[in-house]
């Protein structure tokens, strides 16, 4: 008995070791919570890699911990994971005119230049969130503080975010790009303070933003609050694409890989990929179309974000893998092609065949026989019934 008690009294110590854990660090004299996790599988012996996750607008580090799936990640992979918390924030306006409590937020660089009117009297002022408090260098202490308690891989350090963590993560990026290797903003852009900045260095960017956001406009990148604006918080979707790539000295061809659309989830996910960049790195744009401010996680959507973060991180991302099975499963032959391809599909449907900078090419209705005597020799990507495959032609 006092040998099954002692068992299950290190076990338990092992779980609470392994487990996750909320910390503080003082930083700028103010105590700052992260949530850090660190496998089972950690032994010290092999560096680890280290993913920093930034929470959105108003969130925390529980909740973020516990609504994204890096844990599987971090338990098959051998990661370390780590949530910091955001200080709270309120607006408090001029002139009497009111405050606004946003909760947690981050100084991502975004500055707005906000308009009232009062008695007929137009008041323009800037506001930046949580402005006086230096996050950027906080997280770089983070970094200090991993690197000091655990054998950390330094090629592998990782921001990920959401929203306005997404923002944070290009900030450090641009900042502290000699310490990141890679980050992956979901729904956040490059900030207004931050796009006529110069990063520190080439830094490997993953964006993933959709078409339908209501909280910041795919366009523009206007924000509206409480009935007040547009308001513009940064580069939007595509200049922040190309503001990356045209800094990290990439290929100006891209790369397009359209992902199998077999889930109805009313999304359509397609990959824009520019390589070959200065130090090897690559800027890719995960292209939501329909999508909204949102975390695309689980089995209830085509793609699935921590997954496409992980591939991304690791440079393992191949949507052609995935589009030949959907090739093989639509019986599309002969592949290579010359003039004509068949389709076994039960009825007519709309077929569409993409070239790789993502143009449309052809556009027709089979079931059956498809002339594509029209193309080129090359590669091009064909989509129908809901699937996708790569088609060759060769003449």
């Amino acid at each position: 008995m006092k040998k099954l008690f002692l068992s299950i009294i290190f076990a338990f110590t092992a779980f609470l070791m392994n487990a996750q854990e909320i910390k503080t660090l003082n930083w700028g004299g103010v105590d700052r919570q992260y949530l850090e996790y660190v496998p089972e599988s950690y032994t010290g012996d092999t560096p680890a890699p280290v993913l920093f996750f930034l929470h959105g607008l108003g969130d925390d580090i529980n909740n973020s911990f516990s609504s994204t799936n890096f844990k599987q990640i971090a338990d098959e992979k051998g990661w370390i994971l780590v949530y910091p918390q955001a200080l709270d924030y309120t607006l408090t306006l001029p002139y009497g005119i009111g405050s606004y409590d946003f909760g947690t937020a981050w100084t991502a660089g975004v500055t707005i230049a906000v308009t009232f009117t009062i008695y007929g009297m137009p008041l323009t002022f800037n506001v930046t969130l949580n402005d006086g408090v230096d996050d950027s260098g906080f997280l770089n202490s983070l970094v200090d503080e991993m690197e000091s308690n655990y054998n950390i891989d330094a090629d592998s350090v990782f921001f990920a975010g959401f929203s306005i963590g997404g923002f944070m993560c290009h900030r450090m990026a641009i900042e502290h790009g000699e310490r990141v290797n890679g980050i992956a903003s979901i729904s956040g852009l490059i900030g207004t303070d931050m796009k006529n900045l110069t990063p520190a260095a080439n830094v490997n960017m993953l964006l993933a933003f959709g078409t339908n956001d209501q909280v910041i406009s795919y366009d523009e990148a206007n924000i509206t609050y409480n009935d007040f604006g547009p308001y513009n918080v940064g580069l939007p979707a595509e200049n922040s694409i190309e503001w990356w790539r045209n800094f990290n000295n990439c290929d100006e061809t891209l790369v397009f890989e359209p992902y199998p659309d077999t889930i109805d989830d009313g999304l359509t996910f397609e990959m824009y990929s520019y390589l070959n960049g200065d130090n090897d790195s690559r800027v890719s744009f995960l292209k939501v179309i329909n999508g909204e401010h949102a975390w695309y996680s689980g089995g209830n959507y085509d793609v699935d974000y921590e997954t496409e973060i992980y591939r991304f991180f690791t440079n393992t991302i191949d949507v052609t893998d995935v589009k030949e099975n959907a090739f093989d499963a639509m019986n599309v032959y002969p592949n290579p092609a010359n003039d004509f391809i068949y389709i076994g599909l039960d009825e007519p449907s709309e077929i569409h065949v993409f070239d790789l900078l993502g143009n449309e090419v052809l556009h027709t209705i089979a079931n059956g026989k498809v002339d594509v005597s029209s193309l080129t020799n090359g590669i091009y990507f064909l989509k129908a019934d809901g699937r996708t495959a790569k088609l060759v032609v060769e003449k």
